[in-house]
């Protein structure tokens, strides 16, 4: 440590000259001139000063160390980690200057790349540490914390503009909140006014910043960012006993058989612990019921019925013959069982609540689709415009992109042999793959036979009715007959069937679901049947027909008939029965006789006739008066005035 002569001199209390002086009695070594507080000055280390001077300025150096080592002790971390650094470079630089410092800074900054400084810097903190000790070094960051030169009005009105839905600019916000400074004082000009970031470093620091993102993005967009997630335990559930269930839009272009280009979906069940695809169906129309009884029948056929199943709120899932349908969104079981397949099957539907992804782990099955195939593959056209290649349309229109067959087979072979045997790092996989956990701890699957579950996976269709033909299908236009319809025309029934086998359909009651038969599509025969094929097919037409007409005639055959005279004495006898033992009075007394007009017409017709004074007058046709016949309209209007001048 050194010191300057003006430092004894305060430190004794006593002057400038009296420490000279005895510097020069004394004769002191001097360590040379140092500039200190911007002017040169001598200086003298304490080891070379009389023991009086050592000792003071000894116990002075230890009372200053046990403070600095206490206030390096009650700084932060942060803090100290910008002391520790100066401190080595400080140690490192002392009595080097000019360009030997220089050229020690680019050494150093060489070697510890971590602790990189520069000239300047390195006499501020010389500087620094000389006036201030060790506090000089210690960073200070955040020294304005909670201050800012932003009023609480102008900050009252930005934050209201800024925290709206639809996230508008920053920039904007602070224009208005401008505008509205303005409004309040005149003399508010842009260069006094705070900068927009300014205003949002103070709502940033006010207001958390879960809560900025919901206000500016809805709170669909914060439950996806923010929102909690419950934590589930699937250590209860076996294979196969709960399954899960979506539709996706695969972003391949692929090309139809007709020639059309498409983007095929795939609407697939999945286990909802093990992550394993059970059943899966390829289609190009937007995704309906029919869609969701093919893939589910695909998934129990093999792997058997699950005791619950959990599914979108869509309207396909929530359809009348799958689920029984549903009128609101409410974290509940569906009771309803009207035409329900999964009722008749003894399954749970759960219904994921509208619009909530996270629900349905499949969507992250999708994904992973997205990125480790529809990616590698022709066609891909993003998940959005954005992420649309431009290289798309020309793949399209050379051909390059898959055909159905192609696309139905990669992607059957993508879900056995990738995504289903990709091993899985999470708390129920544990590193082994989808397959692999599946067959470890499967053990029984309740199976129902082919034709029970064949059935239960048909479509239902709306109420029909069993016509003179069968029932009509006006959707698809076929009309179903059995044999068993002849004795049952007029009622109510409904249809089930396959949806891609839709040659026979089970046929049931609308009124108490009852099982009414099988039926099948009716043939038709030719309009002018010429081959023998045709003629053979007609004749047997006709032949079911006769069939038909005796069985109807059966209903009705009578084999003892009443005679006429049988028939009129049971309705007599049955007339009796309703009145009793009434019988009509035949002497009835007349009490009053008719006159009406009728009545004297008659006696008056008789009285003419005996008088023979018929008056044949009233019975002449009237003569018709004859109307002139004019050649010229002058002859009429000469003819009209001549018939006034008459009267």
């Amino acid at each position: 440590m050194v010191v300057t002569l003006r430092q004894i001199a305060k430190k004794r209390n006593i002057t400038y000259r009296a420490v000279k002086k005895r510097r020069d009695t004394e004769a002191w070594v001097s360590e040379g001139k140092r500039l200190v507080n911007h002017k040169k000055a001598e200086v003298f280390h304490i080891n070379s000063l009389p023991d009086d001077l050592r000792e003071l300025f000894s116990n002075c150096s230890n009372h200053e160390l046990g403070l600095e080592a206490e206030i390096y002790s009650r700084a932060p971390e942060w803090a100290r980690k910008k002391a520790d650094k100066y401190l080595s470079v400080l140690r490192a630089t002392e009595g080097l200057r000019g360009s030997a410092l220089k050229q020690f800074i680019a050494e150093w900054n060489m070697r510890h790349p971590e602790f990189r400084t520069s000239y300047p810097r390195v006499l501020e903190a010389r500087k620094a540490y000389r006036e201030q000790g060790i506090s000089g070094l210690l960073a200070r960051y955040g020294r304005s914390a909670g201050k800012s030169i932003v009023f609480d009005e102008w900050f009252r009105y930005f934050k209201t503009a800024y925290l709206m839905e639809g996230a508008p600019s920053l920039r904007s916000c602070w224009l208005r909140a401008l505008g509205y400074a303005k409004e309040l004082d005149s003399d508010i000009t842009v260069s006094s006014f705070p900068s927009p970031i300014t205003f949002l470093r103070r709502l940033e620091r006010e207001v958390p910043k879960a809560s900025i993102f919901m206000a500016r993005h809805g709170r669909e967009a914060w439950n996806r960012k923010y929102g909690t997630y419950i934590d589930r335990d699937y250590t209860n559930l076996r294979p196969g006993e709960c399954l899960v269930s979506d539709h996706a839009q695969v972003d391949v272009a692929v090309l139809l058989p007709n020639g059309k280009v498409s983007f095929p979906w795939i609407t697939a069940w999945r286990d909802f612990k093990y992550g394993k695809w059970l059943g899966w169906l390829h289609h190009t129309e937007a995704p309906n019921s029919d869609h969701v009884f093919q893939s589910f029948y695909y998934a129990v056929r093999r792997y058997g019925l699950p005791t619950d199943v959990y599914i979108d709120n869509g309207k396909d899932y929530r359809c009348r013959d799958f689920a029984g349908g549903r009128k609101s969104h409410r974290v509940s079981v569906d009771d309803s069982k009207a035409v329900s397949m999964l009722g008749l099957l003894n399954i749970t539907p759960r219904f994921s609540l509208p619009r909530n992804a996270q629900a349905k782990a499949i969507e992250r099955d999708f994904l992973r689709n997205k990125e480790w195939f529809s990616k590698h593959m022709p066609g891909y056209r993003g998940g959005h415009v954005k992420e649309r290649p431009e290289k798309l349309n020309s793949e399209i229109k050379t051909g390059k992109i898959l055909r159905w067959d192609e696309y139905q087979a990669l992607m059957d072979s993508f879900i056995s042999d990738v995504l289903n045997r990709m091993p899985v790092n999470g708390k129920v996989h544990k590193g082994m793959s989808p397959d692999e956990l599946w067959d470890r701890e499967h053990r029984e699957a309740r199976m129902a036979s082919p034709d029970a579950l064949k059935l239960f996976c048909m479509r239902t269709s709306r109420a029909l009715t069993i016509g003179r033909n069968g029932i009509r299908d006006g959707e698809m236009g076929v009309t179903y007959w059995g044999e068993w319809m002849s004795g049952m025309k007029g009622r109510k029934a409904y249809l089930r069937r396959d949806i891609r086998e839709y040659q026979e359909a089970w046929v049931f009651s609308t009124r108490d679901d009852e099982y009414l038969g099988k039926a099948y599509i009716a043939e038709r025969a030719a309009a002018l049947a010429r081959t023998p094929v045709e003629k053979a097919q007609l004749k047997a037409l006709l032949t079911e027909k006769r069939l038909i007409e005796k069985a109807t005639k059966a209903y009705t055959r009578v084999k003892d008939a009443p005679s006429p005279s049988e028939a009129l004495s049971h309705m007599k006898a049955g007339v009796r029965l309703l009145n009793g033992d009434y019988e009509p009075d035949s002497d009835a007394r007349v009490i009053k006789l008719s006159n009406t007009e009728m009545d004297r017409t008659i006696r008056k017709d008789r009285r003419m006739e005996r008088e023979g004074a018929y008056d044949l007058g009233s019975i002449k046709p009237p003569e018709k008066e004859e109307k002139p016949i004019y050649l010229y309209e002058t002859d009429m209007e000469m003819d009209r005035e001549r018939g006034k001048e008459d009267d």
